[in-house]
């Protein structure tokens, strides 16, 4: 059946279409970022995407020295956000995701694992226990998905903070220059 020239198998869809939600943007925190950081929800973001990228380990030990961390992500509205966030796209961003002790998966933040997005056939269980090539870091490839990989590899990489009172954030702007 045709009404107003629209199909009812193509209105079905358009009414689909609609019915589907956007993610919810998170409301604004009631603090500060560190310079260079960008805010958004409860946390601020800082992208290391320079022509030279960094090993996991160095990434981390970069985040922090700023007394931040290697960013934890709980939806897909966070990973466009951090996506928007990597302008030159020269490299895949390593993010806090790593194997723990058990050989699971973990946030260095300790946040919940509540949310993942692995590309097809990721993590691949690359683990060879006492090599080097041991895939134990997860990197965000620049459509957002995750992959296990090498730690070693260089790779640009997302900080992340909770957003602090000013004065706090006047603290740590000092001690960041301290450095």
């Amino acid at each position: 059946m045709r009404m107003f020239g629209i199909t009812s198998g193509h209105l079905e869809s358009l009414l689909l279409m609609s019915a589907v939600k956007p993610p919810p943007t998170p409301s604004p925190g009631d603090g500060k970022c560190l310079p260079f950081f960008a805010p958004y929800g409860r946390y601020c973001y800082f992208m290391y995407d320079g022509a030279e990228g960094f090993s996991w380990n160095d990434a981390r030990h970069y985040c922090q020295s700023v007394r931040t961390e290697l960013t934890s992500i709980h939806s897909r509205a966070e990973i466009e956000f951090i996506r928007n966030l990597n302008f030159t796209k020269k490299h895949n961003i390593w993010i806090g995701l790593t194997r723990d002790r058990n050989f699971g998966w973990g946030w260095t933040d300790k946040t919940s694992l509540g949310f993942v997005n692995w590309a097809q056939g990721e993590p691949n269980s690359a683990f060879h226990p006492g090599d080097i090539a041991e895939e134990n870091c997860v990197e965000m490839y620049l459509d957002g998905r995750w992959n296990d990989n090498n730690c070693l590899q260089k790779r640009g990489f997302a900080c992340r903070h909770r957003q602090c009172k000013e004065f706090l954030a006047s603290f740590l702007w000092i001690f960041y220059f301290e450095f």
